[in-house]
Formats: structure tokens, C-alpha cells, sequence
């Protein structure tokens, strides 16, 4: 199982930073999370990534939804073990292939 590290952000999307320096570490959660929260045509240089989570605050969450996170996930290297939605709460077993 491949671990992806990237630069770390904070609670609002900030760079981290301890002791004057960015840190850099295990970013599964992060890419997983941004991927959820990125819309659709929101990055330039990747336009079809994003579920666009926020959307669907007090909406149904469908098939549709299920399938779009698993593509979303599938297309930046995760393979899904299990998927669970619910009106609190998304919970996401992924692992990343190597």
C-alpha cells in the first residue's frame, strides 16, 4: 500500500506551519477531503475533479452521489473498500494503489 505525502493544511485550508517551516507528511485524508469539497471545474489544471460535497448539505444522497465519490476516488488512485453516508455523516474506507 502506497502512502501519498504532500504539504499539510490546517482546519481552514492553510498551509500548516510549525516552528517557522511548512509541514510535510501523510496526505490520504487531505486528498480524499479536498477531493470531496472541490467543485467541479475548480482547479484549472484538473477540471472534472470535485464532488462538490457542499451542494448536497440537506439533500438526498442518492446512488448518484455514492457513484461520483467512488469515480472521484478511483480517478486519483484510491481504490474504495466501503462507503457509508449518512445525514451526519460520510465515512470513507479507501486505500491508495501503488
Amino acid at each position: 500500500m502506497a502512502v501519498a505525502t504532500d504539504f499539510l493544511l490546517d482546519e481552514a485550508g492553510d498551509l500548516l506551519i510549525e516552528n517557522g517551516d511548512f509541514v510535510f507528511g501523510e496526505s490520504d485524508m487531505q486528498h480524499i477531503q479536498l477531493i470531496l469539497a472541490l467543485e467541479p471545474g475548480e482547479l484549472k489544471e484538473s477540471p472534472l475533479t470535485g464532488v462538490g460535497i457542499k451542494k448536497q448539505i440537506n439533500g438526498s444522497f442518492d446512488g448518484a452521489v455514492r457513484r461520483e465519490i467512488k469515480l472521484q476516488l478511483e480517478a486519483d488512485g484510491y481504490s474504495t473498500t466501503n462507503l457509508v453516508i449518512t445525514p451526519e455523516n460520510i465515512t470513507i474506507d479507501a486505500t491508495r494503489n501503488s
